[in-house]
C-alpha cells in the first residue's frame, strides 16, 4: 500500500498534542520517529520508539507510543503487529477522545493491507462515526473494502460520498464505482459513470468500448455500436472489436455496410484474409441481397475450401440468378465434396437441370432425392415434371 496511505493523519498528531500533557523531550523524540517515517526509515525510528515507550507516563504519551509503533510496523510490512498495537491503544482505558477516530482508521489500513476487508470496513465506518472533519479518503478505503466483500451497494454509497466532498477526484475513484456498477448489475449508474470518464479522456477506446458493452448487456445496440464506432476512431483496431462493428452492423439492418467494413479492413491487413472472414463476408452480401458480390465471394470460398456446404450455398444463389447450370453444377460438386443432408443437393441438382434443359440428369437426381424423407414430396412434384407426367412452369 502507498506511504500516504498512512501518513495523511501522521502530521497532525503532534502539534494537536504538544502541549502541557507531552514532556518536551518526549515531543522531540516522537518527532525525530515520525521524521524518520517520513523518509522510509522504518526500522531505526522503531528502535527509537521501543527506547521511549518505557519513559511514557499519560495515557495520551502511551498512546502516542502505541500509534507511531503501528505506523511503524506498517512501513516494514507487518500488518498484523500494526493491527495488535492499534487496538492496544484502542483499548488503553486513558486513551484520549480526539486520538479515537486516528486509532480506528489506523486499524483499518492496517486490516486492509491483510486483506481483512470486513474488520477493515467495519473500522472504517467507526473513524467516520466519530471523526468530525470526514475525509474523502476514508469514504473510499470503506468502499473499496466493501468492493472486496462484494458488498456493491454499500460501497457504492461511500463512494459516491468520497466523489462528492472531494473537489477533484482520482480517476482511480471513478474506476471502482463503475467495478461496482458493473458488478452490482447497477448499468444505469456505470453508464452516469462512464460518460464522466468519457468527458476527462473522450479518446479512450478502452472506456468507449466500456460503454458500448453496457448498451448492449441493456438490449441498445445502435448506441452499442455508435460507441463502437467511436472506440474504432480512437484507435481500438483489435480483431475482436472490428468484427464485433461488423455484426452489430448486420443486426441493426444495415449488412452492405457490414460487409464493405469486412471487405476494407480485409484488404487493409487489419482483419486477416482468412477463410471463415471471406464466409462472413458472402454471408453479409447475401443478407443484403447483393447476389452478385456474395456469389464473387463464395465461390472463392467454396474453391479454397474442403467442405461441400458452401458450393451448396453457391448453388442456392445461382438458382435465385436464374443461372441454372451453374447451379446445377454447384449443386453436383457439393454432392462430390460431401454434405450432412445430400437430398436437398440433389434436389437443388434435379431442378436446376431440368430447367437447364437436361432432363436425364434431372430425372437421375430427383430419383435419387425422393428417398430423402426431408425433400421426398418436392423431389416427386419435380420428378413428375422432368418425366412428362405434368407441366410444370
Amino acid at each position: 500500500m502507498k506511504r500516504w496511505l498512512w501518513f495523511f493523519c501522521l502530521f497532525w498528531l503532534l502539534p494537536s498534542h504538544a502541549g502541557g500533557m507531552i514532556a518536551q523531550s518526549f515531543h522531540q523524540r516522537l518527532q525525530q520517529a515520525e521524521q524518520l517515517q517520513q523518509k522510509g526509515h522504518y526500522r531505526h525510528s522503531l528502535e527509537v520508539l521501543r527506547s521511549l515507550a518505557g519513559k511514557a507516563r499519560s495515557g495520551l504519551e502511551k498512546t502516542l507510543i502505541h500509534t507511531y509503533l503501528a505506523y511503524a510496523w506498517l512501513g516494514l510490512g507487518k500488518q498484523d503487529k500494526a493491527a495488535e498495537v492499534a487496538r492496544a491503544a484502542l483499548d488503553n482505558p486513558e486513551l484520549p477522545r480526539e486520538l479515537v477516530p486516528n486509532l480506528w482508521l489506523l486499524l483499518g489500513q492496517a486490516e486492509l493491507q491483510r486483506g481483512r476487508y470486513g474488520v477493515a470496513a467495519s473500522a472504517f465506518e467507526r473513524a467516520l462515526a466519530l471523526a468530525e472533519d470526514e475525509t474523502p479518503q476514508v469514504y473510499y478505503w470503506v468502499a473499496y473494502a466493501l468492493y472486496q466483500q462484494k458488498n456493491y451497494a454499500k460501497a457504492i454509497g461511500y463512494l459516491q460520498q468520497a466523489l462528492k466532498r472531494h473537489p477533484s477526484p482520482p480517476e482511480d475513484w471513478y474506476r471502482l464505482l463503475l467495478a461496482c456498477c458493473l458488478e452490482g448489475k447497477r448499468y444505469g449508474l456505470g453508464e452516469s459513470v462512464l460518460k464522466q470518464l468519457l468527458a476527462r479522456r473522450p479518446d479512450d477506446p478502452g472506456r468507449w468500448r466500456q460503454l458500448a458493452a453496457l448498451y448492449l448487456e441493456r438490449g441498445r445496440y445502435h448506441e452499442g455500436l455508435a460507441a463502437l464506432v467511436a472506440a474504432w476512431h480512437e484507435g481500438a483496431l483489435d480483431r475482436r472489436t472490428l468484427l464485433q462493428i461488423v455484426r452489430l452492423y448486420a443486426h441493426v439492418g444495415v449488412p452492405e455496410k457490414a460487409a464493405r467494413l469486412v471487405r476494407s479492413w480485409r484488404q487493409e491487413g487489419r482483419l486477416p484474409g482468412q477463410l471463415k472472414l471471406l464466409e462472413l463476408e458472402g454471408d453479409l452480401w447475401r443478407m443484403a441481397r447483393e447476389r452478385e458480390q456474395a456469389v464473387e465471394v463464395i465461390k472463392r470460398v467454396a474453391e479454397q475450401g474442403k467442405q461441400g456446404r458452401q458450393w451448396l450455398v453457391l448453388a442456392n444463389l445461382y438458382m435465385e440468378q436464374e443461372r441454372w447450370k451453374e447451379a446445377a453444377a454447384a449443386a453436383a460438386k457439393a454432392l462430390e465434396m460431401g454434405i450432412r443432408r445430400p437430398g436437398h443437393a440433389r434436389l437443388l441438382m434435379g431442378i436446376s437441370a431440368l430447367r437447364a434443359g437436361d432432363r436425364n440428369t434431372a430425372v437421375k437426381a430427383l430419383e435419387a432425392a425422393r428417398h430423402s424423407g426431408t425433400v421426398m414430396a418436392q423431389a416427386e412434384f419435380w420428378l413428375r415434371c422432368a418425366r412428362g407426367e405434368r407441366r410444370c412452369r
